[in-house]
């Protein structure tokens, strides 16, 4: 005999997609506080929630340099989010985010196929993981805890971009916060925690939309729709705090006391450096070394148009100099290399003699700070040492004083990671040769001019301002300002001279220094330490410029406690994901 099925047992499936709904404009109206009901319930995989993927990455690429609309990163991230929270499926959720990544980071890094089309499919699809993983995650979220998922979300993002900048060479690059770099009140918050806490501002506020619309839609159709009090709180609550923090930082930034120091002059070639170009077979050497004396010819005509302006540092961008300057030109092997060293001081002593000057250098050395026996050094031949990328200080009368040699060298521009175990990663760079790193933070000592008092500083090559804890500790110190040498000549795509910029602009407001940024395409400019461009040359263009120096004495928390704000978010993150977790397996039982 059958036993008879119990009432509940015996519903239609009819009946069960009623109670369904009934669940959905319930939850929708309490604020889904406990989110079980959902399931998988929320939607199918399907083309508009695809398309709307796709429209986060487009808007993130917006929000960045070069397009530079930097409101829309406080929506970009809505529709993505709104898209997960329909997604039937984490594998429906991870293909979102991948859709996402791939429409925000393809276009947004293309400008380094100008030297490695594979070199930019692998750093986008590098940076596109971090959003990919996340999206899962998110949903997860979204479905465990309906009206404090935002919160937890920003966490995560901001403890994702944490670990981006400190995983292996790290990259942080296009993190969130960058975008406001434009946003002068919110942009004072990174005083306080970096770049991620602006980071977390802004994403706090796209998930918090995104949250309330999302229930908005999970709620019944036509008039009756509701808005839902604990999401409306909390978006009422990201607001509030973008409000505060922009506020606050308005009148921190007015209350900032800054003195004039000594007059820094810089330059910029605007030289494009074409890998065709350099790699080109048919060149001679002849034509190399003529080359790259007119590249010194035109720093030095640049900075003769800086007389009578008093200044008292002359800074040229990376690389301008292509031979070492702290070994006596009797060493060099070759002739024409001795040659071409002899003529290029011969140019600094003059200079230095007129204007009284001393000079930053971006040139080539010999990594034992003791003379070494230099073999060539120029673009397309093996040097018999090895050599780093470096900032020589030289006197007025272009005597070598001390240099700097750059410590965080570019993955694939200036190292191969990994040649050894994986060679084949050599096809994702031209480059012949590989860069040894150096060792120590050198602070410079600039002696006072009239009517000026003694300055120091640090040194940052190329991309090395985008490290947030080696400017933390030039400043710690005693940096009083920071000068930025690069040569982003390599990149005629657009896209990289403008996302640069923002990076140094954070790194003046997180440590309360001048930053001088010495660009051979530019964007040469000077930053005060509240985030101000107070000059500054336009990219692709040929100039010098001069302007004194804004000092701050103020030490800032994020000099004194470093990223202790991002890595709180890391933390929270994991750990509130392991409680939800544990607590969505005692409900499946």
């Amino acid at each position: 005999m059958i036993r008879p099925l119990p009432e509940r047992e015996r519903e239609t499936p009819q009946m069960a997609e009623a109670d369904q709904a009934r669940d959905v404009s319930k939850g929708a109206a309490d604020g889904n506080a406990g989110g079980r009901f959902y399931g998988d319930a929320g939607g199918r995989l399907s083309v508009p929630w695809l398309a709307c993927s796709a429209l986060s990455g487009v808007l993130l690429f917006l929000a960045f340099p070069p397009a530079d609309l930097w409101p829309l990163a406080f929506v970009a991230l809505v529709p993505l989010l709104i898209a997960l929270d329909r997604a039937p499926s984490s594998r429906a959720a991870l293909l979102y985010g991948s859709v996402a990544a791939a429409a925000a980071y393809l276009p947004s890094f293309a400008w380094v196929a100008s030297v490695s089309v594979p070199g930019w499919l692998v750093l986008a699809f590098y940076v596109g993981l971090y959003v990919a993983v996340a999206a899962p995650v998110f949903r997860f979220l979204q479905r465990n805890q309906r009206v404090l998922w935002p919160l937890l979300a920003a966490f995560l993002w901001t403890g994702l971009e944490l670990v981006r900048a400190e995983l292996g060479p790290g990259f942080p690059w296009l993190f969130l916060g960058y975008t406001q770099y434009r946003f002068s009140g919110l942009l004072q918050l990174a005083a306080l925690g970096g770049v991620y806490a602006v980071s977390f501002v802004v994403f706090l506020v796209n998930a918090s939309v995104a949250a309330l619309v999302a229930a908005v839609l999970r709620g019944p159709s036509g008039a009756a729709r509701t808005f839902p009090a604990g999401h409306c709180l909390m978006l009422a609550f990201s607001a509030a705090l973008t409000i505060a923090c922009a506020g606050a930082g308005y009148a921190v930034r007015d209350g900032i006391a800054m003195r004039e120091g000594p007059v820094v002059g810089i330059v910029q070639q605007n030289i494009p450096r074409l890998v065709a170009e350099i790699f080109d077979e048919r060149k001679t050497m002849e034509d190399v070394y003529r080359e790259r004396e007119s590249e010194v010819q035109v720093a030095a005509q640049l900075t003769a148009g800086l007389r009578e302006r008093g200044v008292r540092l002359i800074v040229w961008p990376e690389t301008t100099v292509p031979l070492p300057l702290d070994v006596p030109s009797e060493m060099f092997v070759q002739d024409r290399e001795r040659l071409l060293q002899e003529r290029i001081l011969s140019y600094l002593r003059q200079l230095g003699s007129d204007m009284d000057c001393w000079f930053l250098i971006g040139a080539p050395s010999c990594l034992a700070r003791s003379v070494t026996r230099p073999g060539s050094l120029l673009y397309g031949v093996e040097a018999r040492e090895e050599f780093g990328n470096s900032a020589v200080f030289l006197s007025p009368q272009a005597e070598y004083v001390d240099r700097y040699d750059k410590m965080r060298l570019v993955p694939f521009g200036e190292y191969i990671p990994l040649r050894d175990v994986l060679p084949f990663l050599s096809a994702f760079t031209p480059i012949p040769r590989e860069l040894t790193p150096g060792e120590e933070e050198v602070i410079f000592s600039l002696p006072p001019g009239e009517g000026n008092e003694p300055v120091r500083f640090g040194a940052l090559i190329c991309y090395e301002d985008v490290f947030a804890d080696l400017t933390r500790s030039f400043r710690r110190k005693g940096a009083d300002f920071l000068v930025n040498l690069t040569d982003e000549g390599w990149y005629p795509i657009p896209g990289e001279l403008g996302q640069h910029l923002p990076m140094a602009v954070f790194r003046a407001v997180e440590t309360r220094t001048t930053v001088v940024r010495a660009a051979n395409t530019g964007i040469s400019c000077f930053i005060n330490p509240v985030g101000e461009v107070y000059e500054r040359l336009e990219p692709w263009t040929e100039g010098a410029l001069s302007a004194p120096l804004q000092l701050c004495d103020v030490v800032t928390p994020y000099v004194q406690y470093g990223d202790a704000f991002g890595l709180m978010c890391l933390v929270l993150a994991f750990a509130l994901l392991a409680v939800l977790a544990r607590s969505s397996r005692k409900r499946r039982r």
